[in-house]
């Protein structure tokens, strides 16, 4: 599966694609779980404690955007592209 990072959750800060191996019948919430293994502390900036995505984070499956949906709980594939965009603000 490739997941799209943007440069405020990489260690590197720059932006990129990570490569994850996800079990079969996985969900958004093992794909983070994955990336965070990979990022450590990045699933924090996504999802708050109880678990829900934060309101200045989108997610997409796919170019479909998940709060629409399932939310944490869409099903995701080994084919499934995830695109994590966080908001943007200035002036």
């Amino acid at each position: 599966m490739k997941v799209r990072v943007p440069a405020s959750l990489s260690q590197s800060g720059k932006a990129g694609m990570v490569d994850l191996e996800i079990p079969a019948s996985a969900t958004l919430r093992v794909v983070l779980d994955e990336i965070d293994k990979q990022i450590p502390g990045a699933s924090a900036r996504i999802v708050d404690d109880a678990g829900r995505l934060r309101g200045y984070v989108n997610l997409y499956v796919n170019g479909d955007d998940v709060r629409g949906g399932a939310g944490m709980n869409t099903p995701v594939s080994e084919s499934d592209e995830v695109l994590i965009l966080p908001a943007i603000s200035g002036g």
